[in-house]
């Protein structure tokens, strides 16, 4: 009888801590953005986390931006930002030489990495990212500034 009452008593307390665990807080505070590239580079970086965005039935991803500001950035940069309250975050990348700029985006909310890639950031063809806190979108984003 002793025994059966420990072991349930162990199953208790394994369920007490696995459901710890459940009730974690996921929500992102901050998004850091580190962004590395030929030394001495210009990029201008569009940020705003007030927008509304969404996928339409052709599986593009629209953004009307409400407010946003532009960051002329020399690589590398890292940058931290707040998204609290907002739980959101757009980001549009653009170079103005006239070739293509290579470039190593890494971004993560709270340690959790979201995105890590390199690619080429052409001029007039805008490289953009777009998070929203428990909401998923296509690859192809269209933007109305």
């Amino acid at each position: 009888m002793k025994t059966l009452k420990r072991f349930f008593g162990l199953v208790l307390l394994m369920s007490l801590i696995a459901a710890c665990e459940v009730f974690q807080d996921l929500t992102p505070k901050f998004i850091t953005v580190r962004m590395s590239g030929p030394v001495g580079q210009t990029v201008s970086i569009v940020y705003s986390k007030e927008f509304i965005a969404g996928v339409d039935e052709m599986d593009v991803t629209r953004v009307a931006i409400y407010r946003a500001d532009t960051v002329l950035h020399t690589l590398p940069f890292d940058t931290i930002i707040d998204v609290r309250i907002e739980r959101r975050l757009f980001l549009q990348a653009e170079v103005s030489a006239v070739d293509a700029v290579n470039v190593d985006v890494a971004i993560a909310a709270d340690g959790r990495t979201l995105y890590d890639r390199a690619g080429d950031l052409f001029p007039d063809i805008p490289w953009r990212f777009l998070y929203q806190f428990n909401h998923s979108f296509t690859d192809v984003i269209e933007v109305e500034l």
